[in-house]
């Protein structure tokens, strides 16, 4: 390439283009040619490798060398033969495209475009062929970067040293010392925590005072950081410092209580030393007096107070405290909806179904009716009002009154299947939404669950009677609730016709259990014709009781039926109560025993076939009786012996057992029981 005979100028235009590239062996020579005095040839090993020249100028008689500015061939050159134009010329075009090699840089000299190579072209290209040596590829600045920094970072020494085995790693220990106090009668001394800090990299320490708001002493750093030097002259290491002992600082005692958990691992690690546990710092009397201060602000204050304190803040201008605000940013528009029933137990009353809905926002209660189509109700669905829902309702009779502290209902009040106290209603909770289900799950963990409900079955309820009005009998006060115009009752007159002047008699004895009323005797008289009941007592001498007349002959309510006392409510051995009081029957005449008997079928104590039917069960024991030697028994006996077989007799039975299967003793119920004629009928 330096023996081709282009010009310079069309040389520099290829090397842009790539096609050629000088070396810098045919620069150093055409450089060593010139620097050469004329007449001198310089040394070299071949002659062939000489620099072309362009001729000799004729002013100085001399070869000018084939370097840049340098020519005779190029038209316009200077008459001394050096080039003045090193102006280069343009060689791209800017277009449609971009940038394209232009042809007019070719037009000077000898006109014609050099030969390009393509092959060699595409190898220029290549980024390896930029380097010195052609083979690798440079780093750039980044990445010289990035390596210088992670070799700054990667490299430990086989023995590292202190400052960077230990880099950044402080002990830190908790401290206090005792300070006179002077002239001061509350207080002789005053306790001074400290913090005291050891820097392992350098062995410095430092001591530093927590600073406290209006204190009144200087606080912060109290020992800057530095070696500290003990009393004997050496230096403090982290050796001298442990939990539990006194190190004296410029001749200030500081002793160590306690220290974090980076110093415990530390000394059991390293040395081996498990610290002791943490000390109680001792109390001074202005602590003490300071702690007790803020337990008598910390404690409740009555409520009068702070109600009286908020309307003093709002009566000079003041705002109410949103205390609900987070709340309310957190949970606004979130709902909780339940659904419930009530049911109404009240004449006319029905089952009634309502939606709740719990703000989260501001823990209010919303109750809305869900009326039936063409109930027969008002549509005003509202049954709660969104207000707060307490426990424990209160209604202030005076304006002003300072009202017992509200208990309102909170999420966890509402559980499926439980009750809820509203307007004293228990109002039932069946099932929500799902909504709900989620937030009881990630609030309380809780899976709510859904009942079935099935509607009651309507009952129709009759009206029951009015009472007695007390005029006349009670049917007569009957008959004018049953017809517009009231009629007479209608009177069994076959039964009055054939049971008049038919009464029923028995004895009876007071049930109170007192010992004054245990001997006297009542006639309880039972009228036939009209289930009249009228009971008079017997005189007996020196009783202290008036005898005569005890409850006025009329009809009387049987308070253990409900209903008018009927002959089939008397017997022997039962108990009746009238005005009140119990009355024991113990004994009959002869003509109602033998009423009773006569008509059997309205009286089973007297029926023998039912009594005999009954006693079925007891043949067994009654007849191992018999085998001991038993022929007949007393009543007493015989109902000890009925009761072990299972069998319970009442005194009228036995009775009616003793009339046919033994004898009867007066009129009384008293008498025997022949075993053996009993065995044969049964």
């Amino acid at each position: 390439q330096a023996d081709s005979a282009l010009p310079w100028n069309q040389v520099a235009i290829a090397s842009d283009l790539r096609a050629v590239r000088p070396t810098m062996a045919a620069v150093t020579m055409a450089t060593q040619r010139s620097a050469t005095p004329r007449g001198v040839t310089p040394r070299s090993t071949t002659q062939r490798a000489t620099t072309p020249t362009t001729g000799v100028t004729p002013r100085l008689k001399m070869k000018v060398p084939f370097l840049p500015g340098y020519g005779m061939s190029a038209p316009g050159c200077h008459p001394t033969g050096v080039n003045q134009s090193f102006r280069k010329t343009q060689s791209l075009v800017y277009g449609p495209g971009g940038a394209n090699p232009s042809s007019k840089a070719y037009s000077s000299g000898s006109g014609e475009l050099p030969k390009l190579d393509l092959a060699s072209l595409e190898s220029l290209c290549d980024d390896t062929n930029r380097q010195t040596n052609g083979t690798t590829r440079s780093l750039t600045h980044d990445e010289r970067e990035a390596l210088r920094e992670s070799a700054r970072n990667t490299y430990r020494p086989a023995i590292p040293p202190a400052w960077l085995k230990h880099d950044r790693q402080v002990l830190r220990f908790a401290a206090y010392f005792q300070e006179p106090v002077h002239e001061n009668p509350k207080e002789n001394f005053r306790v001074r925590h400290c913090t005291i800090y050891f820097y392992l990299e350098d062995g410095t320490m430092m001591i530093t005072e927590p600073k406290i708001e209006n204190s009144g002493i200087p606080q912060g750093t109290f020992v800057k950081r530095h070696r500290i030097p003990k009393p004997g002259g050496d230096f403090y290491t982290y050796q001298d410092l442990q939990t539990g002992d006194t190190i004296v600082v410029y001749s200030r005692a500081f002793r160590i209580y306690d220290c974090d958990a980076f110093t415990r691992d530390f000394y059991a690690n390293a040395l081996g030393v498990t610290l002791s546990t943490r000390e109680e710092p001792p109390l001074d009397s202005f602590r003490a007096t300071q702690i007790q201060e803020d337990d008598m602000l910390s404690k409740p204050k009555a409520r009068d107070i702070i109600e009286s304190k908020e309307y003093n803040e709002l009566s000079v201008g003041g705002s109410r405290r949103n205390a609900k605000l987070q709340q309310y940013l957190e949970n606004d528009r979130k709902v909780l909806c339940f659904k419930a029933f009530w049911d109404d137990s009240t004449h006319y009353g029905a089952r009634m179904y309502y939606t709740l809905h719990y703000h989260l926002a501001d823990d209010t209660v919303e109750i809305l009716e869900n009326l039936a189509r063409n109930s027969g109700r008002d549509p005003y669905p509202v049954f709660w009002r969104r207000s707060p829902l307490h426990k424990n309702p209160h209604t202030s009779a005076t304006p002003g009154m300072i009202e017992p502290e509200p208990d309102p209902y909170k999420p966890e009040d509402f559980v499926v299947g439980s009750c809820i106290t509203v307007y004293n209603r228990d109002i039932y909770l069946y099932d929500c939404d799902d909504f709900t289900r989620e937030f009881y799950r990630g609030y309380m963990g809780v899976e709510q669950e859904s009942f079935d409900i099935n509607s009651p079955e309507p009952l129709h309820v009759q009206l029951s009677h009015p009472p007695h009005t007390g005029f006349g009998a009670d049917e007569d006060s009957l008959a004018s609730c049953l017809r517009l115009t009231p009629r007479p009752p209608r009177r069994d007159v076959n039964k009055l016709m054939n049971e008049a002047g038919k009464v029923m008699r028995f004895e009876g004895r007071m049930g109170t259990g007192l010992s004054e009323d245990s001997n006297r005797i009542f006639v309880i008289v039972i009228s036939l014709a009209d289930d009249s009941v009228g009971v008079w007592e017997k005189r007996l001498r020196n009783s202290g009781h008036a005898s005569g007349k005890f409850a006025l002959k009329s009809r009387k309510h049987n308070p253990a039926t409900g209903t008018w006392f009927k002959p089939q409510d008397f017997f022997l051995g039962g108990v009746v109560e009238v005005n009140a009081m119990p009355f024991h029957l113990v004994g009959a005449d002869d003509a109602t025993i033998r009423y009773m008997e006569e008509n059997s079928n309205n009286f089973p104590v007297s029926n023998l076939r039912v009594v005999m039917a009954k006693l079925a069960r007891g043949r067994e024991a009654l007849a191992k009786a018999q085998e001991q030697g038993k022929a007949e028994c007393s009543l007493q006996e015989f109902h000890s012996c009925a009761t072990q077989a299972g069998v319970d007799l009442c005194l009228h039975e036995l009775l009616t057992l003793a009339r046919n299967y033994g004898q009867q003793d007066g009129h009384n119920a008293s008498g025997s029981i022949t075993l053996a004629k009993l065995l044969a009928a049964l």
